[in-house]
């Protein structure tokens, strides 16, 4: 089963194929009731772009839902349908018997009715907002029950309507729900979740830059980003890129609408690696099984991934792997000479696309004195600003090599 991502929905019932469907909405026209569905898909080599882009179509039926995030209940000023959950045994107990209790998450449902759900960990009732941020009062079955947040990792969900007007005005995650006929996908319900617009803060006269990579690019990021700041207009994939797998089914995600104007990509760095040699060890006998991503696959995984990035048209760089201090035996367990062995086969394949700039952080990190006390870790990551700005500043200096040739 592909990854999926965002949210998950009951299906509901359909003479043709029960459907959902999750990605990035784009091209909304309210007009012909229609938009494009830009989601996760395995890279075929012999379609194009479109593999990844479906086209919906709604009706006068279709229900569209909002879900915000908020910190707190202080924009709540009535009475409001609610759902709680990640409650644990003994805040259970404490509901069961008409008290105070502790849940993790709540679901706020402004214009929707909630139904009671038939698990312990979850009760539904109408809240009111208390004086504090995190806590209030729940109505069930008459009884008025006091109910707050847990202190840590709590969350909180507004649901409301909105129409599909306003799906024009933005950017939107989406997890839909209806029914496939052939090609013809036709949604009975969305539900979406807003992104930010990048026209709106980037500088419209500068290049845009998206780097593709997993948490090391997350440690280099803030660094890299100030690097290029008044050269490049510097973007990084959602989340951790993970493995060299994981980058064919999501690029297209990644790279989102760039035919649009303003959302195009001028240079595109991107890494695999870390996640591709990942081992399985056996603390038992001490030995280490196969790679998460043997090295031939990703070998063939970069070539797809390659295929891929070139279609925008922007120049690309690689960004080797970097090292791994010393064997770690543990859940992402990683042996010191790994990190090499992937790198001269990301070598072999960037060797058959000269065009290709390459990023050396292995080397940086070989090579700099800022890392000598790094070495002595169990850590794979870079969390010392030095080092963040050691790893930013190589990155952004290739960056600056890819736009310059660009002009020429």
């Amino acid at each position: 089963m592909k990854r999926l991502i965002i949210l998950l929905l009951m299906l509901q019932q359909s003479s043709f194929a029960e459907t959902t469907l999750l990605g990035n909405i784009f091209k909304v026209d309210d007009s012909k009731k229609t938009f494009e569905l830009l989601k996760e898909t395995e890279y075929d080599p012999k379609s194009d772009i479109t593999s990844s882009r479906v086209t919906i179509h709604w009706t006068d039926a279709t229900e569209f839902l909002s879900i915000e995030q908020i910190h707190d209940f202080t924009s709540i000023k009535e009475p409001t349908p609610a759902k709680f959950y990640g409650i644990d045994q003994p805040n259970r107990k404490a509901l069961a018997e008409g008290k105070a209790f502790v849940a993790r998450v709540a679901e706020l449902h402004t214009t929707m009715p909630v139904v009671d759900p038939k698990d312990g960990n979850t009760v539904a009732g109408i809240f009111t907002p208390g004086t504090e941020k995190h806590s209030g009062t729940l109505l069930v079955d008459g009884k008025s029950i006091p109910v707050s947040l847990r202190k840590r990792f709590w969350q909180i969900h507004h649901h409301s309507k909105i129409t599909p007007a306003q799906l024009t005005k933005g950017f939107w995650k989406a997890t839909l729900l209806g029914n496939q006929s052939g090609e013809q996908y036709t949604i009975s319900s969305v539900q979406v979740s807003a992104l930010p617009d990048p026209r709106l803060t980037d500088d419209p006269k500068l290049p845009r830059v998206l780097v593709i990579g997993d948490s090391i690019s997350m440690n280099y990021h803030e660094a890299a980003k100030a690097a290029v700041a008044g050269t490049a207009n510097y973007h990084r994939n959602e989340g951790n890129s993970y493995s060299s797998g994981h980058g064919v089914a999501n690029s297209e995600l990644w790279l989102g609408n760039y035919f649009e104007k303003g959302l195009h990509w001028d240079v595109i760095q991107f890494n695999h690696g870390l996640h591709d040699l990942k081992q399985a060890y056996d603390a038992k006998t001490d030995t280490y099984g196969e790679f998460a991503i043997p090295i031939e696959t990703y070998k063939q995984n970069l070539e797809k991934q390659i295929g891929i990035l070139k279609k925008t048209g922007a120049t690309l760089i690689w960004c080797n792997t970097t090292p791994v201090p010393t064997d770690i035996k543990s859940q992402y367990s990683r042996r010191k000479e790994s990190p090499a062995l992937y790198n001269a086969a990301a070598l072999e394949v960037m060797k058959k696309h000269p065009e290709i700039l390459i990023t050396d952080l292995y080397g940086v990190v070989e090579t700099s004195a800022v890392f000598q006390p790094w070495w002595q870790t169990k850590d794979p990551h870079f969390y010392k600003p030095e080092e963040q700005q050691a790893l930013g500043q190589a990155v952004a200096e290739t960056i600056k090599k890819a736009i310059a040739a660009r002009k020429k």
